[in-house]
């Protein structure tokens, strides 16, 4: 029977802890979002779990006792308050102590925005709670006897995160994590015990508590489409992304290690990024929530700009309207120098920006794109050549796409010294740019190989 992923995510209102509703769903395992201490708390969902588990105890200990005693720790360290037991944005499963079979415990992020939209979080947080999903599902997978587990919306309690954004990391993250599931190994996916995941909503303002649940609702209608048809989807779009790498520089590339030139390079260059929105906003128009479709957009738009040289070029020598100074020497070669700046700034993101930054979909499309890149410069550059120099060379010739792949300059070509110069000089650039990329491709990612003797 083939499990359908959007089937398996299930919204319900109510408290994670009641019991009754536990039995009614068989529910086995139960997801507390936990301190990095597990210790417990007065408050919240780690709260109303740890309290409801201390009733249903025997032989009076708390469920902080019975974790510690579980993890085999020292007597000593069983009532500390200061131990890590679980890190932030991992999981840690334990007993359900009569509450259920399984306890997963995960620990999420500490909201560092202002604002109620969350557009001024900084992206380590969001990436800390969308890992808190992808750890539940890891652990699903590793513990074959789970078949329904209840997922609060984590961080949208003391961690502050607001509820709307909460809620659409929650419902990405979590059917992201089984898309990715079944896409690696379908088979086992299939054989998995895993029936339901419920999203537990709740507030103790009831009309607040419909509002959330009307809100995580109207998101997951837009996920279940692709989730039907085993997609990833995506929860923000470029502009915000881009915002929450500018405020997670500001704000923590100094505990980096990043000081003075370093961060001041790092802030410029995302700064400069914005200028080159208009690329990044086709891939949200056209993809919308789609990952995959974002990411075809992506090379779709490389490829175009391979071509627009060549467009402006074959418009120059055969274009319905007169070789008009004001466009072909200024507009289109303008057009031109945006597509080039937008590709290599956006290189230099990739390496600047690594540590913060996503790598992308895998290391052969990278090198892929990074080969149509060069070429897409490559033409710009022969394109804006040819125009500077429209009566001295000939693209027929190749000479200005000699000089744009391998910066041989035309000995027809020296009207203007500085101009020479600035071309040769930027060439080189770019090539030692893009030699520099592939190289550093290579030695990341290029494994010894095994021969036989």
């Amino acid at each position: 029977m083939d499990k359908n992923i959007a089937d398996i995510i299930k919204i319900v209102k109510g408290r994670i802890e009641d019991t009754d509703k536990i039995k009614l769903r068989k529910i086995d395992t139960i997801v507390n979002a936990a301190n990095p201490t597990l210790m417990g708390s007065s408050h919240g969902v780690d709260g109303s779990i740890h309290k409801a588990v201390n009733n249903l105890s025997e032989d009076g200990r708390t469920l902080a006792e019975k974790i510690c005693a579980e993890l085999e720790e020292k007597a000593a360290q069983r009532k500390s308050s200061n131990i890590i037991r679980c890190n932030r944005g991992c999981a840690v499963k334990t007993g359900g102590y009569k509450l259920c079979e399984n306890i997963i415990h995960v620990v999420g992020s500490q909201y560092d925005g202002r604002s109620k939209c969350g557009i001024d979080c900084s992206s380590s947080r969001i990436s800390t709670l969308e890992s808190c999903y992808y750890a539940i599902i890891r652990t699903v997978r590793e513990n074959a006897d789970i078949k329904n587990i209840a997922i609060p919306v984590i961080g949208a309690g003391d961690y502050g995160f607001p509820y709307k954004l909460a809620v659409k990391i929650a419902l990405a993250s979590i059917g992201n994590a089984l898309v990715e599931w079944k896409n690696e190994d379908e088979e086992l996916f299939e054989m998995s015990s895993l029936d339901t995941i419920y999203l537990y909503i709740y507030d103790e303002n009831t009309e607040t508590c419909r509002e959330h649940y009307k809100t995580a609702d109207r998101i997951f209608c837009k996920y279940k489409k692709l989730f039907r048809n085993d997609k990833k989807v995506v929860f923000q779009d470029s502009f915000t992304a881009h915002m929450r790498y500018l405020l997670e520089i500001t704000r923590y590339d100094k505990k980096r290690g990043y000081f003075a030139a370093a961060r001041a390079i790092r802030v410029l260059l995302m700064a400069v990024r914005f200028l080159f929105m208009p690329f990044m906003l086709i891939k949200d128009v056209i993809g919308r929530v789609d990952w995959e479709k974002r990411r075809k957009s992506v090379e779709w738009l490389a490829l175009s700009k391979v071509f627009l040289p060549v467009l402006f070029w074959a418009l120059w020598n055969y274009g319905p309207f007169p070789q008009s100074p004001i466009i072909h020497e200024a507009v289109f070669p303008g057009v031109v120098i945006y597509s080039i700046s937008d590709t290599v700034t956006y290189l230099l993101t990739l390496i600047i920006m690594a540590d913060i930054q996503r790598p992308s979909a895998n290391i052969i499309r990278s090198m892929i794109m990074l080969l149509v890149n060069y070429i897409e410069v490559s033409l710009g550059m022969a394109y804006l050549y040819f125009m500077s120099y429209k009566d001295a060379v000939s693209l027929r010739l190749n000479e200005a796409v000699q000089f744009g792949v391998l910066g041989i300059a035309s000995n027809k070509a020296k009207m203007n010294c500085w101009i020479d110069d600035a071309f040769l000089y930027t060439g080189v650039i770019i090539r030692f740019f893009f030699a520099s990329l592939v190289f550093g491709y290579f030695a990341n990612h290029m494994k010894q190989r095994k021969f036989r003797s």
